[in-house]
């Protein structure tokens, strides 16, 4: 009698090994959801640090050259540091002159705004039959919300100015220990590698190039636009052109939002204080030149080779930063993915995570020559 043929199931992996995956996956998800909380509750610590360790890569050629020249250690540290906080401190001296003259005439910019209003509340009279009365209402309800609101932001917005102070004041400090320390941590590094591999260290020093031209990039290009934009507010016949135009290109150091929050104010005082509305649109040609030739010429020369990251990252990163530092989050995100793709690439597990980070390859060539050739599914 013939026995009906048996249907081979699916072999499943045994309960073992499906037990040590599931513990995996809740290790890496406890892992990552305890690294955020860290990273949450530390960002005072973590921000100070990790600019401190950026200015401190900055400044580290410098020390080194002046130690060459003889100088012992703290002096070479010391002197690094200086220059630091005049270059810092004489840019916000600057900018706050440049500004106390700008509050001066505030009253004058307050009657031309209120002018304007009175004009748009004509123009929505006779256009729209909304009464001036009816216009004024609204705007007093909006009004009386926003300073409801408005105490509470502007007590958010002092305390983080004064947080921001303190921090300014401590990252001199803080470099200067940690140029002074530079061989200690060397060793540190050097000791951490594992069977004479230099690949922590390695690492390291990767990691304080890209810090150094990235930063270097940053200053280069706000140079660049500072420039550019107060040369084209000038050619508008703008107020307050130059400390508008470096205004500016501070805020283009927030990517992607930066260049045209820069942009609203030179537009606002080219409305308050010319006869036509076309000056505004000039303010707005010149920050689309200027970012035009930033994005294709200078930030791609100056800061792109050093941060080599595809542009899906670099959004993910802006928003993943920006929601657990702010504004703080948003500026050091590329930086930091940067660095987190250089562990990738060092560590061979995460190699493929740092293929995933990184930019598309230039076709064309490769390394040992040939073509390369793109088959879907290869």
């Amino acid at each position: 009698m013939l026995e009906p043929p048996t249907t081979s199931s699916p072999s499943l992996p045994p309960s073992s090994d499906r037990n040590a995956s599931l513990q995996r996956y809740v290790l890496v998800l406890f892992a990552i959801i305890g690294t955020v909380g860290v990273l949450v509750l530390g960002k005072p610590l973590f921000v100070l640090l990790f600019v401190s360790g950026i200015f401190s890569f900055l400044l580290l050629p410098m020390c080194r050259k002046l130690q060459s020249w003889k100088w012992p250690l703290w002096a070479a540290a010391a002197s690094s540091c200086l220059l630091l906080v005049v270059v810092f401190f004489g840019v916000i001296t600057f900018l706050g002159w440049q500004y106390a003259h700008f509050g001066k005439d505030l009253p004058g910019l307050q009657a031309a705004l209120l002018a304007r209003i009175d004009s748009a509340q004509v123009f929505l009279e006779t256009r729209f039959n909304i009464s001036q009365s009816q216009q004024t209402a609204w705007l007093n309800k909006e009004l009386s919300s926003m300073a409801e609101s408005g105490g509470a932001m502007a007590m958010g917005l002092f305390s983080a100015t004064g947080a921001a102070l303190a921090t300014a004041i401590v990252i001199p400090i803080v470099t200067l220990f940690l140029l002074l320390l530079k061989g200690r941590f060397r060793e540190f590094f050097s000791r951490l590698n594992d069977q004479g591999e230099d690949v922590v260290l390695r690492v390291v020093e990767n990691i304080a190039g890209l810090s150094r031209q990235w930063l270097k990039g940053v200053l280069t290009v706000v140079l660049f636009l500072a420039i550019l934009n107060s040369i084209g507010f000038l050619a508008l016949g703008l107020d307050y052109a130059i400390v508008l135009g470096v205004t500016a290109a501070v805020l283009n150091v927030i990517p992607y939002l930066g260049p045209w929050l820069g942009a609203l104010m030179p537009a606002l005082i080219a409305l308050l204080t010319k006869d036509s509305a076309m000056y505004a649109v000039g303010v707005l040609g010149v920050i689309a030149v200027t970012q035009f030739l930033d994005n294709n010429f200078v930030t791609p020369k100056v800061v792109g080779s050093s941060v080599s990251i595809n542009p899906l990252a670099s959004i993910l990163a802006l928003l993943a930063w920006g929601m657990l530092w702010g504004l703080m989050g948003l500026i050091l995100a590329i930086p930091i993915t940067g660095m987190i793709k250089l562990v990738f690439d060092e560590v061979p597990a995460l190699k493929p995570w740092g293929y995933l980070l990184g930019d598309e390859p230039k076709f064309g060539k490769r390394k040992g020559g040939g073509r390369i050739t793109e088959q879907i599914g290869a």
